[in-house]
């Protein structure tokens, strides 16, 4: 009897732990490879009373609201809408993510009422820290803010794919921001890249907007200044001079640093140097996290 009891007792004891990580909110992982969740609903039809409060569905993202930066969307759920491009063998290696830091001290405040400019911006990893200091430029200008972070992506990625008519359409944003670029700093085939970025341009249509270059680590093989070009000046901020402190891979800037980047980019953006300023006034303190944030996988 006592070792029928061992076995259950050790069958039991792996299924308490999957059942225990599936109704948690803990995510384990690194970067954007996460262990993957059971999936408990048919255990939630036979013992409903157990899950009486988590039995309801997260909504889809092409029928609901925005949603805050706390219920992340997986690119999963717009599969529909993007058509992801062959790997474009002529990059660079992808950026990989960017390492996790110790989170600086945050306050507390009560969300505002948002009533005027929509801010939408757009790109790929390097805005991990920058769309953070920007929530709080946000916050204390009283603009709504969402980030859409596609990891590892490229002018060509979102030129090719219906992602950014999707959020534009979705969104409604009255001020477009992006940053892309740092995964094309050593490309070599800049005509096809004319093309993207005109396609980018042309889908962001009439409303403002700024391009913001990526940091360099390196000296570029030209990205910048064809982006400079295909904007045209007073749309495009120039990144790649800026000093900044780098994460462990080198490449991404630290988070005390993301800061300090959008803190350049705010002075520029409310002076007569932008073609469409912006009223930037520093922000007083650090804020919660209140933004739209949505959050892509990297391309296949």
């Amino acid at each position: 009897m006592r070792s029928y009891a061992k076995i259950i007792l050790l069958l039991l004891i792996p299924m308490a732990l999957v059942v225990g990580y599936a109704l948690s909110s803990l995510e384990i992982g690194s970067g954007d490879v996460m262990l993957e969740k059971a999936d408990l609903s048919g255990v939630r039809r036979l013992f409903p009373l157990f899950f009486a409060e988590s039995d309801e569905t997260p909504p889809s993202l092409p029928t609901t609201p925005i949603v805050p930066i706390d219920t992340i969307v997986p690119i999963d759920t717009i599969a529909s809408i993007v058509t992801i491009a062959p790997t474009d063998t002529t990059t660079q290696d992808s950026l990989p993510t960017p390492p996790e830091e110790e989170p600086i001290k945050e306050i507390k405040v009560h969300k505002p009422d948002f009533n005027k400019y929509r801010i939408m911006i757009f790109g790929d990893s390097m805005l991990e820290w920058l769309a953070k200091r920007l929530c709080d430029y946000s916050l204390e200008n009283g603009y709504d803010l969402s980030s859409i972070i596609w990891y590892s992506s490229s002018t060509k990625l979102w030129a090719t794919t219906d992602t950014l008519q999707y959020f534009l359409d979705r969104i409604q944003p009255d001020y477009v921001m992006l940053c892309l670029g740092g995964n094309e700093l050593f490309v070599r085939d800049l005509s096809k890249r004319e093309k993207y970025i005109d396609t980018i341009v042309k889908r962001i249509g009439d409303r403002p907007f700024l391009w913001i270059g990526p940091p360099n680590w390196k000296k570029d093989t030209g990205i910048n200044d064809l982006i400079r070009q295909r904007v045209g000046e007073g749309r495009f901020f120039d990144s790649r001079d800026l000093e900044l402190d780098r994460a462990e891979d080198n490449m991404h800037p630290t988070r005390s640093a993301a800061a300090l980047w959008m803190d350049t980019i705010a002075i520029w953006l409310s002076s007569s140097q932008a073609r469409h300023p912006l009223k930037m006034d520093r922000p007083t303190q650090t804020r919660r996290r209140v933004y739209h944030q949505y959050m892509l996988r990297p391309p296949r």
